[in-house]
C-alpha cells in the first residue's frame, strides 16, 4: 500500500474516480446500473465540495453490506400510488436509489397534476440530498427533498438524542444563471463533516458540537462518540428538523424519533432513513422562460450587493458549489490522504485495479 499521510492531498479526476467507485460497488454485489448511479452521486458531492457525502462514505457502505445492514440488490416497491401522491419502500438498499425513484415519481406526477409528492421509507444513506432537487430543477421543476435518520442529535435544550441532522434541500431552475440550490443539514453541519475531520485527525470549529457534558468541543471523536451536534440557529434549526422528521419519518410510515436506531460508528451501526420528495411544475404558475428570467434577476440582485468589510464577494445559495465543481472538473478532486488510503485498501480487499494517482 502507498505510504500516505492523513493530511496529504491527492488531486483525482472525476471520471476515473467514478469508474473505480462503480467497480468497488459491483464487487460488493450491487447491480451495474445501480453502482453507476451511486458512484455518480458520491463523486458529484466531491465535485461540489461536499466531501462529507462523497467517496469518504464508500468504505462505510461496503462494511454495511458485509454486516447485512445494507441490501446491495434491493427490491424497491410502490406501497401507494394515487394521482399526485405515492409512497415507496426502499428495502434497505442504497438510499440514492429510493430517493431518485421518489423524485422521479414526483416529477412525473407534477407534469400531470401540477404537484407531485412522494415519500420513501426503509432506505439507507441517500448521499447529498441536493442531488435530487437539482435533478428536479434540470427538468424545469422546483424540487424539494429531505430525510430523517439515526438518532444522533438531542432536541434543543435536551440531552437525549432524538433526531438525525435531518437534511433539507430545495432547488429552483434559472435561465442564464445556475440553479438556486439550498442543501443543508438542520444541525450546524452534517455528521459526515465530523467523521471526515476525525479521519484526518483535524479539530472542528467549536460551535459544531458538544462533548458528553454539553460543553462546546473541538474534538470530532468526542462529539461523535459521546457528545452531540449543535443545531443551526439553535431552536430554529431544531424546529426545521422537526418538520423534516414529520414529513420524512411520520408521513412515510417509516421509523421516526426515538424509534430510529442510533448510529455511533458509520458502517458498523444500522443507518435507516425515510424521505419526502416534492416537485412543482412551474408552468402551472407562469411560463417557464418568465420564471427563469425572474430568478436570473434575483441572483444578479444578490450578487450586486456591496460586500461587507472582509468579504470578497456575495453569493446566492448553491453558487459556491457550482463554481467549485467547475474548478474541480479541471484541476481534479482534492482527496485527503485518509480517504485516498481507504480507497486503496478497498482496491486490495475487492481486487479492483487502483489507478487514481
Amino acid at each position: 500500500m502507498t505510504n500516505v499521510q492523513a493530511q496529504d492531498i491527492y488531486p483525482t479526476q472525476a471520471a476515473p474516480l467514478r469508474a473505480f467507485v462503480t467497480a468497488i460497488l459491483e464487487a460488493g454485489g450491487a447491480a451495474p446500473e445501480d453502482a453507476v448511479f451511486v458512484a455518480e452521486v458520491l463523486v458529484e458531492a466531491d465535485l461540489r465540495g461536499v466531501e462529507s457525502h462523497g467517496v469518504t462514505r464508500l468504505a462505510g457502505y461496503m462494511e454495511m453490506i458485509s454486516r447485512d445492514l445494507l441490501n446491495p440488490t434491493p427490491n424497491i416497491t410502490v406501497l401507494h400510488d394515487s394521482m399526485a401522491t405515492a409512497s415507496i419502500d426502499g428495502d434497505m438498499g442504497f438510499g440514492m436509489l429510493a430517493a431518485l425513484r421518489g423524485m422521479n415519481m414526483a416529477i412525473d406526477k407534477a407534469r400531470e397534476y401540477g404537484l407531485g409528492a412522494v415519500t420513501s421509507r426503509n432506505m439507507a444513506h441517500t448521499g447529498m440530498v441536493g442531488y435530487y432537487t437539482m435533478h428536479a430543477a434540470s427538468q424545469g421543476m422546483i424540487g424539494m427533498a429531505m430525510n430523517n435518520g439515526p438518532t444522533i442529535v438531542p432536541p434543543f435544550g435536551g440531552l437525549t438524542p432524538t433526531y438525525a441532522t435531518n437534511p433539507f434541500s430545495i432547488a429552483f431552475p434559472a435561465g442564464d444563471e445556475q440553479p438556486v440550490v439550498l442543501d443543508m443539514a438542520t444541525s450546524m453541519v452534517a455528521a459526515g463533516k465530523l467523521r471526515l475531520a476525525a479521519k484526518k485527525g483535524a479539530p472542528i470549529p467549536i460551535d459544531w458540537g458538544m462533548d458528553r457534558e454539553g460543553n462546546p468541543s473541538s474534538d470530532p471523536a468526542e462529539v461523535l462518540q459521546h457528545g452531540f451536534l449543535q443545531w443551526a440557529g439553535g431552536y430554529k434549526g431544531f424546529g426545521v428538523a422537526t418538520m423534516v422528521e414529520i414529513l420524512g419519518g411520520v408521513l412515510s410510515g417509516g421509523l421516526f424519533g426515538l424509534g430510529v436506531p442510533a448510529l455511533v460508528n458509520f458502517g458498523q451501526d444500522p443507518l435507516i432513513a425515510n424521505g419526502f420528495y416534492l416537485a412543482i411544475d412551474i408552468q402551472r404558475f407562469m411560463p417557464l422562460a418568465d420564471f427563469h428570467s425572474k430568478v436570473d434577476t434575483l441572483v444578479q440582485n444578490v450578487r450586486s450587493s456591496k460586500p461587507a468589510i472582509g468579504v470578497d464577494r456575495v453569493y446566492i445559495a448553491g453558487e459556491p458549489e457550482f463554481e467549485r465543481k467547475k474548478l474541480r472538473l479541471i484541476e481534479g478532486i482534492p482527496l485527503s490522504g485518509a480517504v485516498f488510503e481507504e480507497l486503496e485498501s478497498l482496491s486490495q480487499q475487492y481486487e479492483v485495479a487502483f489507478s487514481l494517482r
